[in-house]
């Protein structure tokens, strides 16, 4: 007898016994209630045969449970000879080349790095771009330098990929020796390749590198230009510099705020009190015209000359936000701070941002003074 068999025998033996003390107590109890004797016979009976049913019922289970042993077949029956001849689980392709081709494995992925880090450049630029609306002439000189990188990348990738995914066909299709021996080879030319291409990426890297250069520069030298820029002929100063958006300028000081660039938040929020002391003055000046027409001459002129200061000191505003926004732009696209360039760059902002205040506050005297002749002269220029 099996262990399983010995079980059910107990089960057996059990429900038995269980049976019997069963209807061995419910005799006695019903001796306690005046029932005539064919009627507590009928119970006892009744009850008994339900107890008999589910004992029945149960152990016919069990025994359909009882496991039935394997087959065994000298045909078919395993041993550890043949365990030995099967073939290896197949691996993955990408586990296979870590493996044996560290390098070229490393190289790749490298590759692979590179392209999703662009990839994900081009999904998020549209969004950049409109967050950053003063810089998007420098985000499309970026663009098109990592267009034509991610292109490169690609094209080496992909040749690279099919070449690697061929040989995984003839490593499960054919001789593995013969093609693991030609693969080796192989894989010396798929390396070279990688780090040419990795090359060609270094070479935008490095053009990348040159236009953000430029381009902070090109920000410093703003922040230096005390002097409106002078319109060509028939050209609007609008066109030359477009004021910041309330929004775009809110967005900015809100940075500002968060890097505690405190020296540079004071002279920036003291040019936004100024600008607006402008437009309540202008707003002053074009009601008192219409009321006093006889004065019109008087009021353009000093219309002019406040609508002169109000334009500086956008001007003013616009150097101090395009050097904060060209510096965040850099850290976006993936510059170190330690950047010499955007080192200088911040160090500037820091040091010129009073000075840029006083010349704005400097072009709101020559209208606030404008009635004196003699202090007039004092501050009007030449």
């Amino acid at each position: 007898m099996d262990s399983y068999g010995l079980v059910l025998f107990l089960l057996w033996l059990a429900t038995a016994t269980g049976l019997f003390l069963f209807v061995r107590w419910l005799s006695r109890f019903l001796i306690k209630f005046n029932l005539p004797n064919d009627t507590r016979l009928l119970i006892l009976i009744a009850f008994s045969g339900v107890m008999l049913v589910a004992a029945l019922n149960f152990l016919w289970k069990q025994e359909v449970k009882q496991p039935t042993p394997p087959t065994t077949n000298s045909s078919t029956a395993p041993d550890s000879t043949a365990d030995a001849q099967q073939p290896q689980t197949e691996i993955n392709l990408d586990t296979y080349e870590s493996t044996t081709y560290p390098d070229l494995y490393g190289l790749r992925q490298e590759m692979i790095k590179q392209l999703q880090d662009l990839n994900t450049f081009f999904a998020q630029i549209n969004d950049l771009a409109e967050r950053l609306p003063a810089q998007r002439r420098f985000l499309q000189d970026i663009i098109d330098i990592r267009w034509e990188r991610r292109k490169q990348l690609q094209q080496a990738y992909q040749a690279i990929d099919r070449s690697r995914r061929a040989f995984w066909l003839h490593y499960h299709t054919g001789e593995d020796h013969y093609v693991r021996k030609m693969f080796a080879e192989e894989a010396v030319r798929l390396q070279k390749r990688i780090q040419d291409g990795l090359g060609d990426s270094r070479e935008f890297q490095l053009a990348e590198a040159e236009a953000i250069s430029k381009h902070l520069r090109a920000a410093d030298d703003l922040l230096k230009a005390a002097k409106l820029p002078t319109p060509q002929k028939g050209q609007s100063i609008n066109t030359i510099f477009r004021p910041y958006s309330d929004q775009n300028r809110q967005t900015l000081i809100e940075l500002l705020t968060r890097k505690q660039e405190n020296s540079i938040l004071v002279n920036l929020k003291q040019l936004q009190q100024e600008e607006k002391r402008v437009y309540d003055k202008l707003a002053y000046m074009q009601q008192y015209q219409q009321i006093n027409t006889d004065l019109q001459e008087e009021t353009y002129s000093l219309i002019l000359a406040w609508n002169q200061a109000l334009i500086y000191n956008q001007y003013a505003q616009y150097r101090i936000l395009f050097a904060t926004e060209a510096l965040e732009t850099t850290l976006l696209l993936g510059e170190a701070p330690a950047n010499r360039d955007y080192a200088w760059l911040l160090k500037e902002l820091r040091e010129l941002s009073p000075s840029i205040l006083a010349q704005a506050v400097e072009e709101r005297n020559v209208a606030a003074f404008s009635y004196n002749p003699a202090i007039d002269s004092k501050y009007r220029k030449p």
